[in-house]
Formats: structure tokens, C-alpha cells, sequence
């Protein structure tokens, strides 16, 4: 089945009431498609944050069942997030991607590290650098980490988001 065709969220008969009476969502029926643009559009009120949380996993009181196909997830940006004071905007950006944030800072250590005389004199330690540095290029090479910074940029300037580089650096205050 081409991916376009292939459905890889459905929410069925989903339904959500506030106490005490105050029903938002009511036997609420959706698919998207691989690749599918969604738009949500309603009144104030009327069960649009809710019915997000509901897909993101972050409200789970709720009757009806909400079903991914293996392998996807979701993300889900709060409308008002809640930031830590003294960061970068793109600080807070990578938190989304700090695993690969994690696996560069790594591959930049162990490179560090075969200039360490230690590691230079034994062909022990010099072997298992050189495997785990292979391991963290796969990593790399699989995360298209390399660029990962053009990406932050171009999911920074989709949100809106102010700029985030060190030139322009905008912190988060309180």
C-alpha cells in the first residue's frame, strides 16, 4: 500500500466530559492518512485543546479508543508552555531531540579522548574507543544528526519561534 494510503491514526467514538455536566467531545470519529496536513478549527471552548491532548496522549480520561500504527507517535507543543527561566529558545527546542543532542556530545568526547596518552599506550582501551566512536557514527549517520541544527532552525522558524543563535540570543525570564 503506498503511504499515502495508509492510515496511521484513528480515534474512534471518543468522547470527553468535564465535571460536573460540561460535555467538549462528543462520539468523536477521525482518521489521518500518512503525510495528511490536519486543521482543527472551532469555537473557544468548544474541545479543540482537548481533543489535541486526547491524540498526544496527555489526556487520557476519555471514553472511546484512540489507536496509532506501529511506529508513529506525536508530538504536542502547549499553547502556554511552561519554560525554564535562563535558557535559549533553542536550548528549549533541542530538549524535543536532547537523545541525538546527547549522542554528538558523546561522539565529541570519545574523539577528545584519543589524544589522552593512556588510551594511546594501551591497544585495549584504543580498540574499544574505536568501536564505540563506530557505534556513535551509526547513531549519527542514522539520526541525520549532522544537521541537526539546519533542522532546529527550520522547526524554529515553522513555530514562530525568536531567534535562538547566540547572536540574537533570546533567554526565557520570569
Amino acid at each position: 500500500m503506498a503511504d499515502d494510503k495508509k492510515i496511521i491514526f484513528s480515534m474512534v467514538g471518543v468522547s470527553k466530559t468535564f465535571p460536573p455536566q460540561k460535555q467538549v467531545l462528543k462520539n468523536i470519529y477521525l482518521s489521518f492518512f500518512y503525510g495528511a496536513k490536519i486543521g482543527i478549527i472551532g469555537l473557544n471552548g468548544s474541545g479543540k485543546s482537548t481533543l489535541l491532548k486526547i491524540i498526544a496522549g496527555i489526556e487520557k480520561e476519555y471514553q472511546g479508543d484512540v489507536v496509532f500504527s506501529p511506529g508513529y507517535s506525536v508530538g504536542y507543543l502547549e499553547q502556554d508552555p511552561q519554560l525554564e527561566s535562563g535558557k535559549t529558545v533553542k536550548e528549549i527546542v533541542q530538549e524535543g531531540v536532547q537523545g541525538i543532542v546527547d549522542v554528538l556530545k558523546e561522539y565529541e568526547e570519545v574523539n577528545e579522548r584519543f589524544g589522552d596518552p593512556e588510551i594511546l599506550e594501551d591497544p585495549d582501551k584504543m580498540d574499544a574507543l574505536i568501536a564505540r566512536q563506530a557505534e556513535l557514527q551509526d547513531k549519527i549517520d542514522a539520526t541525520d544528526a549532522w544537521n541537526l541544527d539546519s533542522r532546529l532552525e527550520r522547526a524554529m522558524d515553522a513555530l514562530r519561534c525568536p531567534p535562538g543563535r547566540s547572536g540574537g540570543r533570546y533567554v526565557v525570564r520570569r
